[in-house]
């Protein structure tokens, strides 16, 4: 029994060493990754690297976004895609094993991970990689509906995360509550904001659009002046005057010309009464004919 126990007491030691040992292997093994936020078309990195008390060799290196692999380094470097490789040429050495992102698209965000294997065992790290997108400068339209209305509407696409689009007139008064506004995301995961100010009264003119990002940051804006709003209207407001005008004025022409003529036909009446009654006729019978005895 005393020998029986004296080697479970040993193995117990044993035991608790080996666990301290590979403890503190694990403590001087570390992978150490952050997140970042890059900017499309711009190049972006992922920092990672592997911390370790003594000069390990990387025996293998795996980056993935989500599930998906975009890196890898087993005996060899295999890129799943040629916009990403290591940003330290020299990481072998230095054991900065991050990920560089070349022309950085929207598509890129999502969640990354990065497995290394050295000679001390496998160590996994992750890191979330955000991309912002700049909006392009916003374009105005306009369309007549009446007289005194027009539809303006502001397009500004190529943005991410998702924007907004609001509306100003001359003395700064925000008119977005009277807009209708769509955001489309393309294929690239890119926005396209169109919003459309219904019914705008050209006399508040000139409106301004601005396009605002996802932090509320002014991106970019455009303005329309009130020149360029109902271009026809004065010209159809000009015509109908005129035309109005040439009815009242050949109406009066007409009424004053019938009226003149009525006028002339009434004061030649008696004129030609009087002729035929006090005309001298030669034939006694034309005589009684045209002045007849009284009765």
């Amino acid at each position: 029994m005393v020998h029986m126990a004296s080697a479970i007491a040993i193995l117990l030691v044993v035991i608790s060493f080996i666990t301290v040992s590979l403890s503190a292997d694990s403590d001087f093994h570390t992978l150490e990754c952050q997140s970042s936020t890059g900017h499309s078309g711009q190049p972006s990195k992922l920092d990672c690297v592997v911390k370790t008390k003594y000069n390990r060799t990387i025996l293998k290196v795996y980056w993935k976004k989500d599930v998906q692999h975009v890196l890898t380094f087993d005996g060899g470097i295999n890129p799943e895609n040629g916009r990403f490789q290591f940003a330290d040429t020299n990481w072998r050495t230095s054991k900065n094993i991050s990920l560089l992102v070349k022309d950085t698209k929207v598509s890129d965000e999502g969640n990354y991970s990065c497995t290394v294997v050295t000679t001390l065992g496998p160590k996994k790290g992750y890191a979330r990689f955000n991309v912002k997108a700049k909006y392009s400068q916003p374009e105005i339209t306009s369309k007549d509906i009446t007289e005194d209305r027009v539809d303006l509407t502001c397009v500004s696409s190529g943005g991410y995360p998702s924007g907004a689009i609001h509306w100003f007139d001359r003395l700064g008064t925000n008119w977005t509550r009277s807009t209708e506004t769509t955001k489309t995301q393309e294929e690239d995961k890119s926005f396209q904001l169109q919003s459309t100010f219904l019914s705008a009264d050209p006399s508040h003119a000139p409106y301004t659009c601005v396009v605002f990002n996802s932090e509320w940051k002014a991106e970019g804006e455009e303005t329309i002046l009130g020149t360029h709003l109902n271009k026809q209207t004065p010209i159809k407001a000009d015509t109908t005057s005129i035309v109005a005008g040439a009815v009242v004025i050949g109406s009066l022409i007409v009424g004053l010309l019938v009226a003149l003529l009525i006028s002339r036909r009434r004061s030649q009446r008696p004129e030609q009464e009087r002729i035929d009654y006090d005309y001298a006729s030669p034939d006694p019978e034309d005589a009684r004919v045209l002045n007849p005895p009284p009765p």
